[in-house]
């Protein structure tokens, strides 16, 4: 099992992946604006308003913390896995979008797909794992972060192993079809929640809360 010290922080993740961004999000483009009025005046933010692409700006600032937090994670516990990498570069895709969607014309579309697709690749992945990796797959269902698997390794007697085995196969069969439910719901929700394209104003405050659903369902399976 992993100390104390390695495991991760709950709370520091909670502020760093949901509700820092979040708040960002949610007033990131009043704070901007109050801040080139104060320095430029009305007058010209209401020439350059236009010109400048607040909300980009804000969708930066707002992944920033996400990224940082990955890296101090890395650095601090040294675990990095596939699951990991790939919610990291889903942070990256979404971030991609929120800022250069509107540049390239990408429909909201572009962003309910990315929002389903993680939990499949995930899901794919896992299974590709179980039957060619199944040291792997074991790994990541029997976490050290959550089992002392030395502990489990000497109190399961050996003729109750091919029944402990399968009891773990099993496990990793549901977790499996959890991140397959998962994308079905994030498909819906993206779907009926994200009305907007890339660059609209109205885009962030639905991209906000998609940001608490995705971030606390991909928690709740990982």
């Amino acid at each position: 099992m992993i100390t104390p010290k390695n495991k991760e922080n709950p709370i520091l993740s909670l502020f760093c992946n949901i509700l820092i961004p979040v708040i960002i999000l949610k007033n990131g483009n009043k704070w901007i604006n109050k801040i080139l009025i104060k320095y430029h005046g009305e007058e010209w933010f209401y020439e350059n308003s236009m010109i400048v692409d607040i909300s980009s700006i804000v969708f930066f600032i707002a992944l920033i913390c996400p990224v940082i937090y990955f890296f101090y994670d890395l650095l601090n516990r040294k675990n990095i896995n596939l699951i990991s990498i790939l919610g990291f570069i889903n942070i990256l895709l979404t971030g991609g979008i929120g800022i250069f969607g509107a540049k390239f014309g990408l429909s909201k579309n572009w962003f309910i797909l990315k929002e389903g697709m993680l939990p499949i690749l995930i899901g794919l992945m896992l299974i590709i794992m179980s039957k060619y990796r199944q040291s792997s797959f074991k790994n990541i269902l029997l976490n050290k972060v959550l089992f002392d698997n030395d502990k489990i390794s000497i109190s399961i007697k050996e003729d109750m192993r091919y029944e402990f085995e399968y009891i773990v196969r099993k496990a990793g069969y549901h977790l499996i079809a959890g991140f397959f439910i998962s994308s079905i719901i994030q498909f819906g929700l993206a779907f009926l929640i994200v009305v907007s394209n890339p660059g609209e104003s109205s885009f962030i405050n639905f991209f906000s809360l998609i940001i608490i659903i995705s971030k606390l369902s991909y928690n709740l399976l990982t």
